[in-house]
Protein backbone atom coordinates (compact mmCIF):
# COMPACT_ATOMS: atom_id res chain seq x y z
CA UNK A 1 0.00 0.00 0.00
CA UNK A 2 2.60 2.89 1.09
CA UNK A 3 4.79 1.64 -1.92
CA UNK A 4 2.00 2.17 -4.71
CA UNK A 5 -0.65 4.51 -3.07
CA UNK A 6 1.85 6.44 -0.35
CA UNK A 7 -0.41 4.73 2.46
CA UNK A 8 1.04 4.00 5.79
CA UNK A 9 -0.69 0.43 6.75
CA UNK A 10 2.56 -1.92 6.09
CA UNK A 11 0.81 -3.71 9.50
CA UNK A 12 -1.87 -5.21 7.19
CA UNK A 13 0.85 -6.97 4.86
CA UNK A 14 2.58 -8.45 7.36
CA UNK A 15 -0.30 -9.17 9.38
CA UNK A 16 -1.45 -10.99 5.54
CA UNK A 17 2.13 -12.69 5.38
CA UNK A 18 2.12 -14.53 8.89
CA UNK A 19 -1.58 -15.25 8.19
CA UNK A 20 -0.12 -17.07 4.86
CA UNK A 21 3.08 -17.99 6.17
CA UNK A 22 0.78 -19.88 9.21
CA UNK A 23 -1.42 -22.07 6.76
CA UNK A 24 1.99 -22.87 4.82
CA UNK A 25 3.47 -24.50 7.99
CA UNK A 26 0.01 -26.17 9.24
CA UNK A 27 -0.06 -28.03 5.90
CA UNK A 28 3.83 -28.74 6.03
CA UNK A 29 3.07 -30.27 9.28
CA UNK A 30 -0.03 -31.97 8.87
CA UNK A 31 2.10 -33.67 5.97
CA UNK A 32 4.71 -35.14 7.93
CA UNK A 33 1.99 -36.06 10.68
CA UNK A 34 0.18 -38.44 8.03
CA UNK A 35 3.16 -39.49 6.29
CA UNK A 36 5.74 -39.43 8.10
CA UNK A 37 7.57 -37.15 5.89
CA UNK A 38 7.86 -33.58 4.77
CA UNK A 39 6.64 -32.64 1.11
CA UNK A 40 9.95 -31.17 0.15
CA UNK A 41 11.09 -34.60 -2.12
CA UNK A 42 11.10 -32.62 -5.56
CA UNK A 43 11.92 -28.95 -6.72
CA UNK A 44 8.46 -27.77 -6.26
CA UNK A 45 8.02 -28.90 -2.72
CA UNK A 46 11.27 -27.05 -2.28
CA UNK A 47 10.50 -23.79 -3.89
CA UNK A 48 7.62 -23.87 -2.16
CA UNK A 49 9.72 -23.78 0.96
CA UNK A 50 12.07 -21.77 -0.31
CA UNK A 51 9.60 -18.99 -0.91
CA UNK A 52 7.98 -19.37 2.46
CA UNK A 53 11.49 -19.23 3.94
CA UNK A 54 11.90 -16.29 2.17
CA UNK A 55 8.63 -14.41 3.71
CA UNK A 56 9.86 -15.78 7.18
CA UNK A 57 13.30 -14.41 7.14
CA UNK A 58 11.47 -10.83 5.96
CA UNK A 59 9.09 -11.15 8.88
CA UNK A 60 12.13 -12.33 11.51
CA UNK A 61 14.44 -9.02 10.10
CA UNK A 62 11.74 -6.43 10.08
CA UNK A 63 10.97 -7.51 13.97
CA UNK A 64 14.34 -7.14 14.58
CA UNK A 65 15.73 -4.25 12.73
CA UNK A 66 12.42 -2.32 14.03
CA UNK A 67 12.59 -0.88 10.17
CA UNK A 68 9.85 -0.08 7.63
CA UNK A 69 10.87 -2.47 5.22
CA UNK A 70 7.63 -2.39 3.48
CA UNK A 71 8.75 -1.72 0.16
CA UNK A 72 10.92 -5.10 0.02
CA UNK A 73 7.40 -6.31 1.70
CA UNK A 74 6.18 -6.14 -1.97
CA UNK A 75 8.37 -8.37 -3.49
CA UNK A 76 8.83 -10.88 -1.09
CA UNK A 77 5.63 -11.28 -0.58
CA UNK A 78 4.98 -11.77 -4.01
CA UNK A 79 8.19 -14.16 -4.57
CA UNK A 80 5.83 -16.48 -1.70
CA UNK A 81 2.74 -16.34 -3.30
CA UNK A 82 4.51 -17.92 -6.90
CA UNK A 83 6.47 -20.36 -5.06
CA UNK A 84 3.90 -21.33 -2.60
CA UNK A 85 1.82 -21.99 -5.96
CA UNK A 86 4.49 -23.85 -7.47
CA UNK A 87 4.09 -26.20 -4.38
CA UNK A 88 0.57 -27.38 -5.50
CA UNK A 89 1.61 -30.21 -7.83
CA UNK A 90 4.30 -31.32 -5.27
CA UNK A 91 4.11 -34.88 -5.10
CA UNK A 92 7.51 -37.05 -4.15
CA UNK A 93 8.04 -36.74 -0.07
CA UNK A 94 11.46 -36.84 1.65
CA UNK A 95 13.53 -38.93 3.25
CA UNK A 96 12.44 -39.89 6.94
CA UNK A 97 15.54 -39.24 8.58
CA UNK A 98 15.99 -36.31 10.63
CA UNK A 99 18.93 -35.22 8.76
CA UNK A 100 17.70 -35.28 5.73
CA UNK A 101 15.11 -32.68 6.98
CA UNK A 102 17.85 -30.62 8.25
CA UNK A 103 19.42 -30.34 5.49
CA UNK A 104 17.08 -29.23 3.46
CA UNK A 105 15.77 -26.65 6.06
CA UNK A 106 19.66 -25.23 6.36
CA UNK A 107 19.56 -24.87 2.69
CA UNK A 108 16.32 -23.21 2.38
CA UNK A 109 17.42 -20.65 5.15
CA UNK A 110 20.60 -20.20 3.24
CA UNK A 111 19.64 -19.81 -0.16
CA UNK A 112 16.54 -17.51 1.23
CA UNK A 113 19.00 -15.02 3.05
CA UNK A 114 21.75 -14.92 -0.10
CA UNK A 115 19.00 -14.14 -2.00
CA UNK A 116 17.22 -11.43 -0.23
CA UNK A 117 21.03 -10.02 0.69
CA UNK A 118 21.25 -10.05 -3.22
CA UNK A 119 18.37 -7.87 -3.59
CA UNK A 120 19.42 -5.63 -1.36
CA UNK A 121 22.46 -5.22 -2.75
CA UNK A 122 20.78 -4.69 -6.45
CA UNK A 123 18.26 -1.99 -4.84
CA UNK A 124 21.20 -0.08 -3.00
CA UNK A 125 22.64 0.13 -6.14
CA UNK A 126 19.16 1.33 -7.58
CA UNK A 127 18.72 4.30 -4.77
CA UNK A 128 22.51 4.93 -4.54
CA UNK A 129 22.76 5.95 -8.55
CA UNK A 130 19.10 7.47 -7.73
CA UNK A 131 20.36 10.04 -5.16
CA UNK A 132 23.65 11.03 -7.23
CA UNK A 133 21.10 11.77 -10.47
CA UNK A 134 19.23 13.91 -7.30
CA UNK A 135 15.78 11.88 -8.64
CA UNK A 136 14.76 10.93 -5.06
CA UNK A 137 10.64 10.65 -6.16
CA UNK A 138 9.49 7.09 -6.49
CA UNK A 139 11.21 3.98 -4.54
CA UNK A 140 13.53 5.19 -2.18
CA UNK A 141 15.08 3.67 0.92
CA UNK A 142 18.11 4.49 3.63
CA UNK A 143 21.18 3.35 1.97
CA UNK A 144 22.92 2.55 5.18
CA UNK A 145 19.38 0.04 6.41
CA UNK A 146 20.11 -1.56 2.72
CA UNK A 147 24.28 -1.79 3.96
CA UNK A 148 22.89 -3.38 7.16
CA UNK A 149 20.58 -5.88 6.05
CA UNK A 150 23.41 -7.05 3.48
CA UNK A 151 25.96 -7.62 6.01
CA UNK A 152 23.09 -9.50 7.90
CA UNK A 153 21.82 -11.81 5.20
CA UNK A 154 25.49 -12.42 3.87
CA UNK A 155 26.61 -13.58 7.91
CA UNK A 156 23.04 -15.50 7.98
CA UNK A 157 22.98 -17.17 4.48
CA UNK A 158 26.92 -18.44 5.49
CA UNK A 159 26.07 -19.63 8.34
CA UNK A 160 23.32 -21.77 7.24
CA UNK A 161 25.34 -22.62 4.24
CA UNK A 162 27.48 -24.29 6.89
CA UNK A 163 24.91 -26.44 8.31
CA UNK A 164 23.40 -27.54 5.16
CA UNK A 165 26.93 -29.32 4.33
CA UNK A 166 27.29 -30.60 8.15
CA UNK A 167 24.13 -32.33 8.10
CA UNK A 168 23.65 -33.22 4.49
CA UNK A 169 27.22 -35.31 4.99
CA UNK A 170 25.58 -37.06 8.18
CA UNK A 171 22.75 -37.68 6.17
CA UNK A 172 24.81 -39.27 3.18
CA UNK A 173 26.93 -41.47 5.20
CA UNK A 174 23.79 -42.75 6.96
CA UNK A 175 21.79 -42.99 3.12
CA UNK A 176 24.64 -43.95 1.04
CA UNK A 177 27.44 -44.89 3.11
CA UNK A 178 29.95 -42.52 2.47
CA UNK A 179 30.36 -38.43 3.57
CA UNK A 180 30.94 -37.06 -0.01
CA UNK A 181 29.48 -38.50 -3.65
CA UNK A 182 30.28 -36.16 -6.76
CA UNK A 183 27.36 -34.85 -6.91
CA UNK A 184 27.05 -31.50 -8.67
CA UNK A 185 24.40 -29.98 -6.48
CA UNK A 186 26.42 -30.76 -3.74
CA UNK A 187 29.92 -29.60 -5.47
CA UNK A 188 28.15 -25.98 -6.23
CA UNK A 189 27.17 -25.80 -2.58
CA UNK A 190 30.53 -26.56 -1.41
CA UNK A 191 31.89 -24.00 -4.01
CA UNK A 192 29.37 -21.30 -2.58
CA UNK A 193 30.52 -21.65 0.90
CA UNK A 194 34.68 -21.08 -0.25
CA UNK A 195 33.05 -18.18 -2.22
CA UNK A 196 30.79 -16.36 0.77
CA UNK A 197 33.63 -17.03 3.53
CA UNK A 198 36.21 -15.49 0.73
CA UNK A 199 33.73 -12.53 1.56
CA UNK A 200 33.52 -12.67 5.35
CA UNK A 201 37.14 -12.99 5.47
CA UNK A 202 37.80 -9.93 3.22
CA UNK A 203 35.84 -8.10 5.14
CA UNK A 204 36.53 -8.54 8.39
CA UNK A 205 40.19 -8.30 7.17
CA UNK A 206 40.39 -5.32 4.60
CA UNK A 207 37.03 -3.67 4.90
CA UNK A 208 35.49 -3.94 1.83
CA UNK A 209 34.09 -0.81 0.36
CA UNK A 210 30.56 -0.87 0.41
CA UNK A 211 30.17 -1.27 -3.77
CA UNK A 212 32.95 -3.90 -4.01
CA UNK A 213 30.77 -5.92 -1.08
CA UNK A 214 27.45 -5.44 -2.96
CA UNK A 215 28.84 -6.65 -6.44
CA UNK A 216 29.81 -9.99 -5.09
CA UNK A 217 26.83 -10.25 -3.19
CA UNK A 218 24.88 -9.44 -6.44
CA UNK A 219 26.92 -12.50 -8.20
CA UNK A 220 26.65 -14.92 -5.17
CA UNK A 221 22.47 -14.03 -6.06
CA UNK A 222 22.94 -14.80 -9.16
CA UNK A 223 25.18 -18.47 -8.14
CA UNK A 224 22.02 -18.96 -5.71
CA UNK A 225 19.53 -18.63 -8.43
CA UNK A 226 21.37 -20.58 -10.90
CA UNK A 227 21.85 -23.80 -8.43
CA UNK A 228 18.66 -23.61 -7.24
CA UNK A 229 17.06 -23.50 -11.25
CA UNK A 230 19.44 -25.79 -13.09
CA UNK A 231 21.39 -27.92 -10.71
CA UNK A 232 19.95 -31.26 -9.65
CA UNK A 233 21.34 -33.66 -7.52
CA UNK A 234 22.43 -37.03 -9.45
CA UNK A 235 21.13 -39.41 -6.81
CA UNK A 236 18.01 -40.11 -5.23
Amino acid sequence: MRTFLGIGWSFAGYISMGIALSLYLYNFISVYIQMGRFPVGDPYGMASLMGNLLVLIYLIVSILMRKNLADFGFLVAFLGFLTTLAGIPAKKLGYPNPFYVYHILSAGVAYASLILAGISSAVKFIVERKLKAKHIEGFMMPVNLLRKLERLLINLGFIFLTLTLIFGSIWAKAHLGTHWINDPKLFLTLMLWIYYAGIIHLNLLRGLKPAQLSAMSLLGFILSVGSLLFIRHSVS
